[in-house]
């Protein structure tokens, strides 16, 4: 029945693709642009240094520098903490991407890993404060107050998942072994791993933007604002499209939360929830990496649910505090594209390209050895 079911959608989406073509070609093209110009700059330098940092055993030499904090003080095992810090900077998804690193190299155990990925869910800071607090809503002030919202949101989840975090005995089980191959190999292996994973994630990214624009073709998006149009009315919303944006997609949902009509506060409030949320396209992001793990996403959903609430709850309350006087200064940016193509499309071929290079010559490597054997 369910096979049946997901046949009938894909023919749907089909017939969608076939008579409104237009609007599914420009929300391909608007999620591949979102994807060179906000995913791989800020997450291809992380993805290669921490793979580095996962080859050189950063973490473990942390760990045995500081051992009495990670033994007597966190009950946290140094790679774990390191994941958690690594997860904060960077965004997402690349502390469920680093978590899996290294539970494959068995220096985390599968409690560990499941609260790595209910915990490490952060939308990158550089995201926060440049294009929503800047570019989004003019106003660092508002880009801090975000990003303070989303950090202390996430103790909520951290007291949750502490119990699968903790380990008393894994600084005792930290050994150092550096790697025997040279530092050109490793570096080629980390740059050809992160962009492998970038280009799934970028296929994942256009894949939500074409579902968000198929429910407006047909209508579903203004269904749902039907439905819940008592709740839409109090925030002076008129459409239920920024919801349903930043629950596939939060990019896109705080993109059109910052350009609705809706009061300043109300707006801070749901681009809070959705950058806690992060949307159902990270989520699928970040559970790429827990394939053939035994990790519920029902429970990762609460705690997404759990992190949007709590840092657009910490927003209600601390607006009159910190932004109520100034509230006349900030006036969202009415632009239909955040990006700059022009200068972004060449270094994305550029990074494509480099990938089908390195294949080439790992085939060629292969090939030759085995000739010469």
């Amino acid at each position: 029945m369910k096979n049946i079911m997901k046949s009938v959608i894909l023919l749907a989406f089909l017939a969608i693709l076939l008579i409104q073509p237009a609007p599914i070609i420009a929300a391909t093209k608007t999620g591949f642009l979102t994807w060179a110009d906000k995913v791989i700059p800020s997450l291809f330098p992380f993805f290669v240094l921490t793979r580095l940092m996962v080859y050189y055993q950063v973490p473990q030499l942390i760990g045995k520098l500081l051992t009495p904090l990670f033994k007597y003080f966190l009950h946290l095992s140094p790679i774990t903490f390191f994941v958690m810090l690594m997860s904060m900077i960077s965004g997402n998804p690349s502390g469920s991407k680093m978590a899996r690193d290294y539970y494959d190299q068995h220096l985390i155990n599968d409690r560990e890993m499941e609260g790595l990925m209910y915990f490490c869910n952060f939308s990158s800071p550089l995201f926060i404060l440049g294009t929503v607090g800047v570019v989004l809503y003019q106003s660092t002030s508002i880009g801090y107050l975000l990003l303070i919202a989303h950090l202390v949101g996430s103790l909520s989840v951290f007291i949750l998942c502490y119990p699968l975090l903790r380990n008393k005995q894994a600084i005792s089980q930290v050994k150092i072994q550096l790697p025997n191959r040279s530092f050109s190999t490793i570096l080629i292996d980390c740059i050809e791993g992160s962009l492998q994973t970038l280009i799934r994630i970028g296929g994942i990214i256009v894949f939500f933007y074409i579902i968000s624009e198929a429910f407006n073709i047909i209508h579903l998006t203004q269904l749902i604002g039907t439905l819940i149009a008592p709740l839409l009315t109090p925030l002076n919303l008129s459409s239920a499209e920024p919801l349903v944006a930043g629950i596939l997609e939060f990019t896109q949902g705080v993109t059109k939360v910052s350009q609705s009509s809706a009061p300043l506060q109300f707006k801070l409030v749901l681009t809070a929830f959705i950058v806690g949320f992060t949307g159902l396209s990270v989520h699928t992001q970040s559970f790429m990496f827990a394939k053939n793990l035994n990790i519920s996403y029902f429970k990762y959903f609460l705690m997404r649910i759990l992190h949007g609430f709590t840092s657009a709850l910490i927003i209600f309350f601390l607006f009159n505090h910190f932004l109520r006087e100034n509230i006349n200064v900030f006036a969202p940016t009415y632009s239909s594209s955040l990006m700059t193509p022009h200068a972004i499309i060449p270094v994305t071929l550029l990074l494509l390209t480099t990938l089908i290079i390195l294949k080439i010559g790992h085939f060629l490597k292969r090939t030759i050895y085995s000739i010469t054997q």
